[in-house]
């Protein structure tokens, strides 16, 4: 079964689905006319000038908060640790590229997200891939398949994924065993999401900021004490994007194509841009101007590939720790400890369990709108128990299984939501020359 599931994805993340992706990506960076370059100082100045004008259940800012702590998370860690352990420093390059062209994919998808959102029967603001698939398009199959595959996936890679990372790291640093690590997450996760979005959002305005902080002092330091070996290590990234990666200590070499498959697809996976998870959270702010939303939610992607995954790469790089043959987040603590001694260790795992909480209490709210469109608001709680349950696989597959595993999963999510991208990029193009202009869509 392991090497099926490993197989099946480096299959279904082949040259077609990175085609798919890096292409739609590309088709709205020139249908949206660079967005992401020319509008990123307005979408900062957004950022901190957010505030509530219009209907929704949470303000903007809460909004990219819990947008954040959803993909800012063990991807950042452990899945860039993977992803340089398998494709080489090449692999950083290629997270580089899919963060600065998924910008524009978060665009498009937080706008219709927004655009195409409903008040459900609970009162509650839904919005998300499974909405504008139906509403906008008239593909309710494919809608509720969008949405089969983000419960499932919910369910069975992202509380995976985040309680096997914390799991590593806590028994590295810790001794502990992946179940009793396991349990206790799932505990803490049950209570900061048992009160719903807005229970959620309280907590995601604290911890996001909070985790990101600690994580990037950290990060900063390392490379200030390494600071000689910083440019060495970007001409490492840049040459082994497009040359192969020879073995060196415990690292067993890769090639072109490992660097590029690796690098596109955690760059996804952290950064979620076309996956159709961050909409949903957009979809509760409190807005009146799709577009505007649109610009906010962009900063998530490059908070979190160009920002946090970038200074772990880095990190990996200029302490030497990529060639040790160790993986995931043992491999990020193992660069930390090089540079800061006793306190790096708990410093990652200090963060691992941050970026990890956060993002499981995000995806619980993903989850459970998926199963509220599938079933109805009365799946909600019955969901979150079951949300809770499946963090303690975590303690049962290694980190490269996992990983695979999420990247199927991933998959299915992503592919009807690329395709709707493709299908109504004109229409956010044009309610973004509307929105510039000032006039009514």
């Amino acid at each position: 079964m392991s090497g099926w599931i490993q197989s099946f994805s480096d299959w279904l993340w082949g040259p077609p689905m990175l085609i798919l992706v890096l292409g739609t990506g590309l088709y709205l960076l020139v249908r949206l006319k660079g967005v992401q370059f020319g509008e990123f100082p307005s979408a900062v100045r957004l950022l901190f000038a957010a505030r509530s004008e219009g209907d929704g259940d949470i303000s903007p800012f809460a909004a990219l908060m819990t947008a954040v702590g959803g993909i800012v998370g063990n991807g950042n860690l452990a899945g860039v640790a993977t992803a340089v352990t398998a494709g080489g420093p090449g692999a950083l390059f290629w997270m580089w590229v899919s963060g600065i062209v998924g910008m524009g994919t978060m665009f498009a998808e937080s706008v219709l997200g927004v655009k195409y959102r409903q008040k459900g029967a609970d009162g509650l603001f839904v919005g998300g891939p499974m909405y504008y698939l139906r509403d906008a398009l008239g593909w309710p199959k494919l809608a509720a398949f969008f949405a089969f595959g983000l419960a499932i996936k919910t369910l069975l890679a992202t509380t995976v994924v985040q309680s096997n990372s914390i799991a590593s790291v806590v028994s590295s640093q810790l001794g502990w065993s992946a179940i009793t690590t396991c349990l206790l997450l799932a505990l803490v996760c049950g209570f900061a999401i048992i009160g719903g979005v807005r229970s959620i959002a309280q907590t995601s305005t604290v911890l996001a900021p909070l985790m990101g902080v600690l994580y990037l002092s950290g990060a900063t330091v390392v490379l200030v004490i390494f600071r000689d070996q910083i440019v060495p290590s970007l001409g490492l990234v840049v040459n082994h994007a497009f040359s192969p990666a020879a073995a060196t200590g415990g690292f067993l070499g890769a090639g072109v194509r490992e660097a590029f498959r690796f690098g596109v697809a955690r760059g996804v996976y952290s950064n979620e841009a076309g996956t159709g998870s961050v909409p949903i959270a957009h979809a509760s702010a409190r807005t009146a101007d799709p577009v505007r939303q649109g610009k906010i939610a962009m900063l998530g992607v490059f908070i979190d590939t160009l920002v946090v995954s970038t200074a772990t790469g880095l990190a990996l790089l200029v302490t030497g720790a990529w060639h040790s043959g160790l993986d995931s987040t043992a491999l990020t603590a193992q660069a930390f400890s090089t540079a800061l001694g006793n306190i790096g260790g708990p410093l990652v795992l200090a963060s691992s369990i941050l970026f990890g909480l956060s993002t499981l209490i995000a995806w619980a709210f993903y989850g459970e709108q998926s199963a509220a469109y599938l079933f109805g608001p009365r799946a909600r709680s019955p969901y979150r128990v079951l949300y809770c349950i499946a963090i303690a696989g975590g303690a049962i597959a290694g980190p490269r299984l996992t990983w695979a595993w999420a990247d199927i999963l991933n998959g299915m999510m992503a592919i009807p939501n690329l395709v709707a991208l493709l299908a109504l990029g004109g229409g956010v193009a044009r309610l973004s020359r509307l929105r510039s202009t000032g006039a009514s869509p």
